[in-house]
């Protein structure tokens, strides 16, 4: 939601993490001591607070990205780039109901997911707002 290219994935176990995370040069942030112990880690963190709201602001202390936060402009699925499209080039892809309401659309240039300002974003924006003010 902020903006940042990350990549997550529920089950999948510590030799998998490692090998994705040097393939891609990404840092592994985790609550798994053991797994940044492992001598193939390069770049690593150990996130400290058990608390969700919390692991982002200490995430963005340890790193500096206040100034890199630009929400809604990376897809969430596969952190592509998003872009403003025309609503008639979208029509096909998206339910006549969504099209009724809504003039202003978005779509990752990537996977080719659409989004659109409906009540699920403004409960996004709400907890973006809330992230910042913990920061």
């Amino acid at each position: 939601m902020l903006g940042f290219d990350v990549y997550f994935e529920k089950h999948i176990n510590d030799v998998e993490v490692v090998k994705h995370a040097l393939k891609e040069q990404r840092i592994i942030l985790t609550r798994n001591q053991g797994l940044l112990k492992r001598k193939e880690v390069t770049h690593g963190y150990w996130v400290r607070s058990t608390d969700v709201r919390y692991q982002l602001p200490e995430i963005c202390r340890r790193f500096d990205l206040y100034s890199q936060i630009k929400p809604f402009t990376i897809c969430m699925v596969c952190n592509g780039e998003i872009m403003e499209v025309q609503k008639k080039d979208i029509k096909a892809n998206v339910p006549h109901r969504v099209q009724k309401y809504f003039d202003q659309f978005y779509k990752c240039k990537e996977c080719h997911k659409i989004y659109w300002r409906g009540s699920h974003y403004i409960k996004m924006e709400h907890t973006v707002e809330q992230l910042l003010q913990r920061m």
